[in-house]
């Protein structure tokens, strides 16, 4: 092949490399989670966060292929096949290194919650908690770190409802949660909310939520969709999605 030749086949690859990619159908990945995701009367998937995600592929024209998992499963889709939108992800350090944030849909504010009169002593530090069964859910932010501090009694589960399916019937001593979430959870599952105590925080838990590709994912669809955010922001739109939730509440 010829100089001429060589040349002519680098600059065509360049082009197609600079063009922005077309619209095309997106893998999304999520769990069911009070306030953010939610499955509707109707069967759908709703939510504060999924009304963001709907949002983000209006501006940007891609189509979602919505997938409901536990969030053990939908973590592992999206940490190993690129290009798989996955929210609400709690984006702790661990994380950030795998993944990148290209939208913040929230902050984060977790407690260690009890039923009422359950815990008498005070818990002042993460070395209080050794001697309690704490449920966590598979993969999750509390499960990561809560691990990483060595601590034994950890019992993770599926589903944050059935961590509180052992919260009321005394199965484990604490769950983390939350506040709107847990909430909203224990009435839907038919508890009384009011039996419900937060006994402890801890700020390391405490990250944004986001919506991420995989960092091997193809840097122009995150661009994309951290460009899609930014308009949301500037056009009002996340501003209003985020009255209708009332989460400034």
């Amino acid at each position: 092949m010829s100089f001429n030749n060589i040349m002519a086949v680098l600059l065509s690859l360049s082009l197609l490399m600079s063009m922005p990619l077309a619209a095309t159908n997106i893998r999304v990945v999520t769990e069911y989670r009070s306030y953010y995701q939610m499955q509707n009367s109707d069967g759908s998937l709703g939510g504060y966060a999924t009304d963001v995600v709907q949002a983000l592929f209006a501006v940007t024209g891609d189509t979602p292929e919505f997938e409901v998992n536990s969030w053990g499963r939908s973590y592992y889709e999206a940490e190993t096949n690129n290009n798989v939108l996955i929210y609400s992800m709690s984006f702790n350090p661990e994380r950030a290194e795998l993944f990148d944030c290209v939208a913040e849909l929230d902050n984060e504010e977790l407690f260690f919650w009890a039923l009422k009169d359950n815990i008498k002593r005070p818990l002042d530090t993460l070395n209080d908690l050794r001697q309690y069964h704490i449920a966590v859910s598979i993969a999750s932010n509390p499960d990561q770190y809560l691990t990483a501090q060595g601590l034994p009694r950890l019992l993770r589960t599926s589903t944050p409802e059935y961590a509180l399916n052992m919260l009321y019937r005394n199965r484990v001593d604490i769950l983390i949660s939350v506040e709107k979430s847990i909430h909203y959870r224990a009435q839907q599952l038919g508890f009384d909310p009011s039996q419900l105590s937060k006994v402890f925080q801890l700020a390391e838990l405490n990250h944004p939520l986001c919506v991420a590709f995989n960092r091997n994912s193809d840097a122009e669809l995150r661009q994309r969709y951290r460009q899609a955010f930014a308009t949301l922001q500037q056009n009002g739109t996340l501003a209003q999605i985020r009255q209708r939730w009332k989460l400034d509440e």
